[in-house]
């Protein structure tokens, strides 16, 4: 006699990974919607797939894979640390005009982002400056205070995917650093 199969709960780490994908593969392709998806919880019990091709993350079973992002420090060199407590993943797409910049800030969660179009230039304090550029994932300094300026002739758009919890602000707006960095 054949036994019920169970449901085996994902692990929120899983689950966050999953979605992020799913959030950045959406984002990329013609025609994307641009207002909030839904993204089931759970993935109900499947039968196993196929082993995955060698370029393809653990679990994943896509045919091409492009790696935008891979490491454990941000962009100014901190070790990225993961809420504990009360997790929850906000996702924008951050719209700049050409010569349009952001507000100093700097962030209280870690931010992962994805550059959709156009080119950002971001000026971090006691760092200098980065340019990011169509294509490229970064994660974002938390502790450096910093800001983002579109230098593109056109527009540029930016998935920021933040990974909230612990009771900590997506963002933190900072005082312009001493003068010669904007």
């Amino acid at each position: 006699m054949k036994q019920p199969l169970r449901r085996m709960r994902t692990p929120w780490f899983a689950t966050l990974k999953a979605g992020m994908l799913m959030l950045l593969c959406a984002a990329t392709l013609p025609g994307h919607a641009t207002e909030a998806t839904a993204i089931p919880a759970e993935k109900p019990d499947a039968p196993t797939a196929a082993p995955a091709p060698a370029s393809a993350p653990s679990g994943v079973s896509y045919e091409k894979v492009h790696e935008v992002f891979s490491g454990d420090r941000t962009v100014a060199g901190e070790k990225i640390t993961f809420p504990q407590k009360d997790a929850s993943v906000r996702a924008i797409v951050v719209t700049l005009e050409p010569g349009e910049a952001t507000a100093w800030h700097r962030h209280g969660a870690p931010l992962f982002a994805y550059i959709l179009q156009g080119e950002v230039t971001v000026f971090y304090e006691g760092i200098g400056e980065k340019v990011f550029r169509q294509g490229d994932g970064v994660m974002e300094a938390m502790a450096v205070t910093h800001q983002g300026r579109n230098t593109a002739d056109g527009e540029t758009r930016i998935l920021a995917v933040f990974l909230l919890g612990d009771s900590k602000e997506a963002v933190v707006p900072e005082d312009a650093p001493a003068k010669g960095l904007h």
